[in-house]
Formats: C-alpha cells, structure tokens, sequence
C-alpha cells in the first residue's frame, strides 16, 4: 500500500474513479483573517497493490502545525479495492480520496498535510497559509 500523492486544488473531486481538479498543485494559501478558514480541497491518491485487494484497509488524512501537532480532527475512513477480472498478480490500482474544505487555520505559517494507510509510511506535503492584506478603498479622483 502507498500513497502516491498529496494534492491541493482550488476544487477535487471522485467520479467513476477518475480525480478531477480545478487550481490544483499549489502550496500557498491565502486567508483575509486569521483565526481563518480557506477553501481548498485536498485529494490523495493510494496505489493498493494485487495482494492487498478484498480487504478493508483504514486510512487517516491530518493537517499538521510546524510542530506535528494536529490542527483540527483528522479524517479516518475505511477502503476496499475488489480484484477486476484480468487483474496481474503484483498489478495495482488506484484508489482516489478527497477531503473538501473550507479548512480553519489559527495562524499563518507552515502547515502540512499528512496521510497514512494501516500501520504504513505517513506521506506528507507541505504548504503556507499566509494572511491577505486588505487594502483600503482608493478615494475617486476630484473632479
């Protein structure tokens, strides 16, 4: 079992197997306050190789502070790939996640996402949250 990636786009999700993302790839996000929340989604794709078919599997998508910490709760789920007909012995296939936001942050900073299957390698890709400055309207020309 290995995640494959860890992706964050400005919209994701699952149809009929296939991941579609809208704005994905980046790795800074923009709030306009902080305490804030951003809307992003995040889609992690899981390689589930021939022998690990037809059998439940738990996985835990979290969201780390600087120091590993979590920011919010986690989300944990079960997945179960069946075996397709014709499917090689040592083949695989991909199993696609998506958790859909808004996500509320405390602070600007560093984050990163984590996602890990069974007692496997935790995979983790990183990204920034920083705060918008808002600029006060311009007053119209004078006449």
């Amino acid at each position: 079992m290995l995640i494959e990636f860890i992706v964050l786009a400005d919209r994701a999700e699952v149809l009929g197997g296939k991941l579609y993302l809208m704005g994905g790839g980046f790795d800074r996000v923009a709030v306009t306050q902080l305490p804030g929340a951003a809307k992003f989604d995040v889609a992690v794709s899981v390689l589930v190789d021939y022998h690990e078919t037809n059998v439940q599997h738990l996985f835990e998508i979290s969201c780390l502070d600087p120091d590993g910490g979590q920011v919010f709760e986690p989300m944990r789920g079960a997945l179960e790939m069946g075996r397709p007909p014709g499917m090689s012995v040592g083949g695989a296939q991909r199993a696609m996640l998506v958790l859909q936001g808004p996500f509320t942050f405390p602070a600007a900073g560093e984050y990163s996402w984590a996602a890990k299957v069974d007692d496997g390698p935790t995979t983790r890709v990183g990204f920034r949250v920083e705060q918008l400055q808002v600029l006060a309207p311009m007053p119209p020309p004078h006449a």
